[in-house]
């Protein structure tokens, strides 16, 4: 076995998904005091101590998710986030029953719908720790500052990100996907015979779209729009270590995004902190999770003999098409929460402070699930409780436009999909080209 390396690296050029992960965490240097010439500042050493140890608890968190795996914990090999179907072992849980407890990472885990949708609805769970506990002491990895929101504040922000309210000017969902169709026609006239799907496309979809809602003014719009991609391990790092560089450089740009928003909607109307912060919230969540939805879309649909067809022959199935893979493939496979209270789940008695974890996959996968059940593909509650409608609406208009002005699109490489990325299995690379191949001219 190959040893994940535990130092800090730089933000990384998305590799293959074969994520080698530590055969343990990396022993303790030794130091060695050196009396100063004279009295050094405090606070700067304190500052890089608490860095340190994020750094490290990140590391241990990662080691333990990898030994859970070695262990052939289904959980743990899917937080492990290899190079195999996480399907497998999505429906390994399922077959312990309708609550399973992954011991090694004291994780109580889900596949079943009804107990899912118990999770997802039921005021005894939530995003955060019973006792408020602060983020980055809760023994959880470094998560990202504008994800890191419970229920209340959730149901609080989400009539800010309403159509036609405060951030939106759109005041219905198709005026946003007419504005996405438009958006995403001039992307693809900007892109060659052969683009990257994830990169070219997809990731630069959302904050076009975004920062026209928002109303930035042009020069911000430019900077949004180029700075918010970078946010994209935000939601694989809720519940999976990244490296603490690309943890530390995913900070930083959503403290530029955050920034960015609260200085010219506060410029533009005098908009109240829980607005920009609704603003912050929506752009994180729904930027990488409407990437991978429409790279997935397009995924399924050209495994599938003779489905791209028939969308390219009516681009009207791709609103059907897009909820389809929020049932049994979603952008966002798990959701993790906590109970704030004791409480029993699936006959199970929870104390306050559990942690469960829901297999959103496996549960729209569910063949218990009532017949004709909405799709489960985003959680209801925290930040998708803002996002949602907004990332089903481009997305749609996304595959749509794909499918009137690139009836022949294809594959044009092995896709990649990110290492550590057990939440959205997101692509790293997805290379296509406009046209079907033709053979040389003898």
């Amino acid at each position: 076995m190959t040893a994940e390396p535990l130092s800090a690296e730089p933000l990384p050029a998305d590799r293959t998904r074969t994520d080698p992960s530590p055969a343990g965490p990396a022993p303790a240097k030794r130091l060695t005091a050196v009396p100063p010439v004279e009295p050094a500042p405090t606070t700067r050493p304190r500052a890089g101590l608490a860095e340190a140890l994020v750094a490290r608890r990140n590391q241990l968190t990662r080691a333990a998710q990898w030994f859970a795996g070695t262990e052939g914990d289904p959980y743990g090999l899917l937080l492990r986030a290899g190079a195999d179907d996480p399907a497998r072992h999505e429906e390994r849980v399922r077959e312990q029953g309708p609550l399973y407890r992954c011991a090694p990472l004291d994780t109580w885990v889900t596949a079943h719908r009804a107990v899912a949708e118990q999770v997802l609805t039921d005021p005894a769970f939530d995003g955060t720790g019973p006792d408020g506990t602060p983020d980055g002491l809760d023994g959880l990895p470094l998560r990202s500052d504008l994800l890191s929101l419970d229920r209340a504040t959730a149901a609080r922000l989400a009539p800010l990100t309403a159509f036609g309210g405060p951030l939106l000017w759109a005041r219905e969902e198709n005026c946003v996907a007419q504005r996405a169709a438009t958006y995403a026609r001039r992307l693809l006239e900007g892109c060659g015979e052969h683009f990257d799907l994830a990169a070219d496309f997809a990731r630069r979809l959302p904050g076009a779209v975004l920062a026209e809602q928002f109303s930035l003014p042009d020069t911000a719009h430019e900077e949004f729009a180029r700075v918010l991609p970078d946010c994209r391990y935000a939601l694989d790092g809720l519940v999976c270590p990244q490296p603490y560089a690309t943890a530390r450089a995913t900070r930083a740009a959503e403290a530029t995004v955050a920034a960015l928003l609260t200085r010219h909607l506060s410029e533009a109307g005098g908009a109240g902190e829980d607005t920009a912060r609704a603003a912050g919230v929506l752009a994180v969540s729904a930027a990488e999770t409407t990437a991978v939805l429409i790279v997935e879309t397009v995924r399924r649909l050209r495994a599938r003999t003779g489905a791209w067809e028939r969308l390219t022959a009516d681009p009207a199935l791709a609103a059907e098409a897009v909820r389809e893979t929020l049932r049994t493939s979603p952008p966002v496979r798990l959701e993790t929460r906590t109970t704030r209270t004791e409480t029993t789940l699936a006959g199970t008695e929870l104390p306050a402070g559990a942690r469960v974890a829901v297999l959103m996959a496996a549960a729209g996968r569910d063949p218990g699930a009532p017949a004709g059940a909405a799709p489960l593909g985003l959680a209801p509650d925290l930040h998708f409780a803002l996002s949602a409608p907004l990332i089903t609406s481009i997305a749609g208009a996304a595959l749509r436009t794909l499918a009137e002005t690139l009836p022949h699109l294809r594959e044009a490489g092995e896709p990649v999909t990110r290492p550590r990325s057990p939440v959205l299995l997101a692509p790293a690379r997805f290379p296509v080209a406009k046209r079907e191949s033709t053979p040389c001219a003898s």
